[in-house]
């Protein structure tokens, strides 16, 4: 019996003695898209899609219009790419913030 109460005052102890903090959530991480590159249309669905659960998975990162299209832009190809071209000197002269 005198062994049940000290197992009882360890663990107690031990619950009271634990950080109330609870751990910190870390975001999961996500596969990148399937790069875009316009031959197929019907893709472009699926292209979006997968940015944006990118974007809600990480929404501090992403919380900037630019910084979204910079990051859609990385994995744009051929016609797609060539699309977005005379776009992008404009994107990249504005002011980050």
């Amino acid at each position: 019996m005198q062994q049940m109460t000290q197992i009882m005052a360890n663990l107690q102890a031990a619950s009271s003695s634990e950080s109330s903090t609870p751990p910190a959530f870390k975001t999961p991480s996500m596969m990148v898209p399937e790069c875009f590159d316009g031959t197929h249309p019907f893709k472009v669905r699926i292209f979006i899609q997968s940015l944006q659960l990118i974007f809600h998975n990480d929404a501090a990162n992403s919380s900037q219009h630019r910084n979204k299209v910079l990051y859609a832009t990385s994995f744009l190809l051929g016609r797609a790419a060539k699309w977005i071209e005379p776009h992008l000197s404009n994107l990249t002269n504005q002011d980050p913030s």
